[in-house]
């Protein structure tokens, strides 16, 4: 598939996600590797409405500086979300995968767990679900959790935490959460981003109606 094909969709999937409610105003963005160079990938600018979002309205950065690919020409004025250092993160620890989607579904937003500056990550134990053999644990009675990290007002500072979480402990669920913020799922390509992100809201809307 051409990589305008894959942009294609993936502001399809933003348009739906918009539709969802998991990405209202300009809240959110999303990434997927470049077809052709794996150290590279396409982020949603800054500041767009998801209900319009196009092909066009993607950046080609470099997962190792952070920076827009050099002798790239788009549209004038379009930069990378801030929150483009958070799918870096997820990059940078799993080389494997080649989709993040960070959207803010009302359910992740209302994960409170207590996580500060001094202690900005926490597990979060997920509910032993059916649901979870979507992301490929076949357990019985699976023993899972999410990690939640604190709110940084800086971008960077959580994408710093996360990264070296993921290095260090390789979670089993492929998604994290940023507390009062959003979610962040990841998967080789599209399609298995989407499922995971359709798997990850669920468990989290089974948690919240079980309080």
């Amino acid at each position: 598939m051409s990589q305008k094909k894959i942009l294609t969709r993936l502001a399809e999937s933003g348009v739906l996600y918009h539709s969802k409610g998991w990405m209202p105003g300009t809240a959110g963005n999303l990434s997927i590797k470049d077809e052709k160079d794996p150290n590279v990938f396409w982020v949603s600018g800054s500041g767009l409405d998801k209900n319009k979002l196009t092909r066009k309205d993607f950046l080609p950065v470099e997962i190792e500086s952070g920076k827009v690919l050099e002798g790239w020409k788009g549209r004038e004025g379009l930069k990378p979300s801030a929150e483009t250092s958070i799918h870096r993160a997820v990059y940078k620890a799993f080389p494997e995968m080649g989709c993040s989607l960070h959207v803010h579904t009302p359910e992740s937003n209302l994960i409170e767990i207590g996580v500060s500056k001094e202690n900005p990550i926490e597990d979060l134990p997920l509910l032993p679900l059916e649901i979870i053999k979507a992301f490929g644990i076949w357990d019985e009675n699976p023993n899972v959790s999410v990690p939640v990290l604190y709110n940084y007002p800086k971008v960077q500072d959580i994408s710093d935490h996360l990264e070296q979480h993921l290095i260090e402990t390789k979670p089993r669920v492929p998604f994290c959460i940023i507390e009062k913020h959003g979610i962040t799922v990841w998967g080789k390509d599209l399609i298995q981003a989407n499922r995971h992100l359709e798997a990850a809201d669920f468990l989290l809307k089974v948690r919240a109606m079980s309080k």
